[in-house]
């Protein structure tokens, strides 16, 4: 069975770009594949394939610039950039929905309202970042280092970079926040679905850092929940400039299954225990009886 011609919405025009004029990925043309009529209309059934989301790559763009001015400030940025882009278990809290409010006036008096459009909002951005903590808390450690440093410190009141002997001219947002871009890519990794840009990002607090004694339990692994600031942009100027990189970011050659093996030789003080699978076999070789 041959797929229907008109399937896909050409973002850059020809078949019906409409709404789809200038998003990055391949959408269904909603006039086709409604199977909710008098009868399911079957050779259209490839366009009623369901969107199904993907995971969100976060991916670090600006890191505060005060990190510059700590004492070794490029790992501050590396470990941001890792813990963001490859320790998150989860972000949770980016959202785009646009709420119409209304004003009403009443139609008869049978309780009928008109409602009269008064204004239009973007639902807000909350970002939540999960992480397992790690052997030595550093997780907590890490976020506890930059709100000290380059927000506040709980004492003082005033950020600890000024005590560096390194202060900044000034305490701007630029000092202290991130920013980064979220992009979540459609099932063949090169076309962007939906992407934020989000800003003046900075954690609001250091996740849970708690203690306790009860030798009667087991002890406890800690999963943290860190609650970002930010200021989202959310639209089709994001989504080109995430494709810009969202296309620079080439599967080729990178399939898993065919990666090295992470050890290449056995453990040299393996080898010295003389007992084991394959010493076995040549002693038996070894000590094989000669046959005629």
């Amino acid at each position: 069975m041959g797929r229907l011609t008109d399937a896909i919405l050409n973002p850059v025009g020809g078949n019906a770009a409409a709404y789809s004029a200038g998003h990055q990925n391949p959408m269904l043309d909603l006039q086709y594949g409604g199977q909710m009529g008098y009868s399911p209309a079957l050779a259209e059934w490839v366009s009623n394939q369901q969107y199904v989301r993907h995971n969100l790559i976060c991916l670090l763009v600006e890191a505060p610039k005060g990190f510059a001015l700590l004492p070794d400030g490029p790992d501050y940025v590396k470990t941001l950039r890792a813990l963001v882009e490859l320790h998150a278990i989860s972000w949770t809290g980016l959202n785009a929905g646009l709420t119409v409010d209304v004003a009403e006036t009443p139609v008869g008096g049978a309780g009928q309202m008109q409602q009269d459009p008064t204004d239009v909002k973007m639902e807000r951005s909350n970002p939540v970042v999960r992480l397992n903590e790690k052997y030595g808390m550093p997780v907590a450690t890490f976020h506890r280092a930059w709100i000290n440093n380059l927000i506040m410190d709980e004492n003082s009141k005033f950020a600890n970079v000024a005590a560096t002997g390194n202060a900044p001219t000034d305490m701007l947002a630029d000092m202290y926040a991130a920013t980064m871009l979220f992009i979540e890519p459609d099932p063949t990794h090169t076309k962007v679905v939906q992407s934020w840009l989000i800003t003046n990002m900075y954690p609001l607090g250091t996740g849970e850092v708690t203690g306790a004694r009860d030798i009667t339990v087991a002890g406890e692994t800690r999963t943290v929940d860190i609650n970002y600031t930010g200021i989202a942009q959310y639209g089709l100027g994001v989504d080109l400039f995430a494709q810009s990189i969202l296309s620079g970011i080439s599967l080729s050659g990178a399939n898993p299954e065919n990666q090295q093996a992470f050890v290449q030789a056995i453990d040299a003080n393996v080898l010295a225990a003389t007992r084991g699978y394959a010493q076995g076999i040549n002693n038996l070789a070894a000590n094989a009886a000669p046959v005629a």
